[in-house]
């Protein structure tokens, strides 16, 4: 991913755009390759369990505030919240503060991933009182903010990300909760009530019209990385490239498409298909270390599910949206390898 980063930067089209992502993500990429190797004894010194878990909800409350005071709320998505989102104080309220409300699909996506942290830290008898407490305090929030921001994608991926907990956490209990749950999802359909909760968030904005548009900036994705097979487009250029080059057939040039809203196509596109195969593994090596550390290393249980957690959110998130590496949250995907790395929850670590 490293070679991936220089090489789509030394192609990009507006290398002052693509500069700043593409120091992020070596800093980061070099930084996985030194700390899952010889720097993880260093590592280890400095980074405990407890450490790890209260970054991440500290990173959680940070995600909360900022979705709170600083999203663009979607009227046009949850009508029916509109005097809940008008009484919601916000920054760009400030007369000094000039700038765009952020994007809700993006704040309901990270803070999503933040969301389904703590529900691993609710769900793990071993942590403190006071830390569940907390971490439990924002997974109720976090989730009523996710679902206030509209994102379909980021509340889905939250929801089995929830799942996957109860069934890690209560396998003795899987057959009896499981049934309950499949014989009460099978009430409301009989009933005609789980149509009426799925109106809830899709009728004021049609799926259908949403995958139409999706399709669109999908296709012309494929066409660019046919294009920039090996090298991409480089970062933070999307919306300077896509429109002109590879013409949307239903989005308006008026609608800024800042990714390709899916995280695959996003990283085949900006770093090529050498950046995408390096991607699935710096993935896949996390996935690997989360399960290794639930298995082996009680101390970091809460750490190593709720990095998997997380990781199911980013990845179910990904279908129809991207943390794109050219967002200042993609740092996630390196803390992540990091803090797993860093610790006898790796693999290398525990055969040495």
């Amino acid at each position: 991913m490293a070679a991936a980063f220089v090489v789509s930067f030394l192609t990009s089209p507006n290398r002052n755009a693509s500069l700043p992502w593409t120091i992020m993500g070596l800093v980061g990429s070099l930084g996985l390759i030194v700390f899952s190797g010889p720097g993880q004894t260093w590592v280890r010194r400095f980074r405990s369990s407890a450490a790890a878990t209260w970054l991440f909800l500290a990173f959680g409350g940070i995600a909360l505030a900022v979705a709170l005071f600083a999203t663009d709320w979607p009227a046009h998505k949850l009508a029916w919240l509109e005097r809940l989102y008008g009484s919601l104080p916000s920054v760009q309220s400030l007369p000094w503060w000039n700038v765009k409300g952020l994007q809700a699909n993006q704040t309901g996506g990270i803070l999503a991933v933040c969301t389904a942290f703590a529900f691993a830290v609710v769900s793990t008898r071993t942590m403190p009182r006071g830390v569940r407490w907390l971490a439990g305090l924002l997974a109720v929030m976090g989730s009523t903010v996710v679902f206030m921001t509209g994102s379909r994608a980021a509340l889905g991926g939250l929801m089995l990300a929830g799942l996957v907990v109860a069934i890690i956490r209560t396998r003795k209990w899987l057959s009896v909760w499981g049934t309950g749950l499949a014989a009460s999802g099978w009430l409301l359909l009989a009933s005609g009530r789980l149509p009426a909760l799925a109106r809830l968030i899709l009728r004021d904005e049609s799926l259908e019209v949403k995958m139409v548009a999706r399709l669109d900036i999908w296709l012309a994705a494929f066409k660019g990385i046919e294009d920039h097979f090996f090298t991409g487009i480089g970062l933070g250029v999307f919306n300077q490239v896509m429109p002109f080059r590879y013409p949307y057939e239903t989005v308006g040039l008026s609608y800024s498409v800042s990714q390709a809203h899916n995280v695959f196509l996003d990283v085949a596109l900006c770093l090529g298909i050498p950046g995408l195969l390096g991607f699935l593994l710096v993935i896949l090596g996390i996935v690997v270390s989360a399960i290794h550390g639930l298995r082996s290393d009680i101390s970091g249980d809460a750490t190593s599910l709720g990095i998997l957690a997380s990781l199911i959110v980013y990845l179910v998130f990904g279908i129809t949206d991207s943390i794109s590496f050219a967002v200042p949250t993609s740092l996630i995907i390196w803390i992540w390898g990091t803090v797993l790395c860093g610790t006898s929850n790796c693999p290398a670590l525990v055969q040495r």
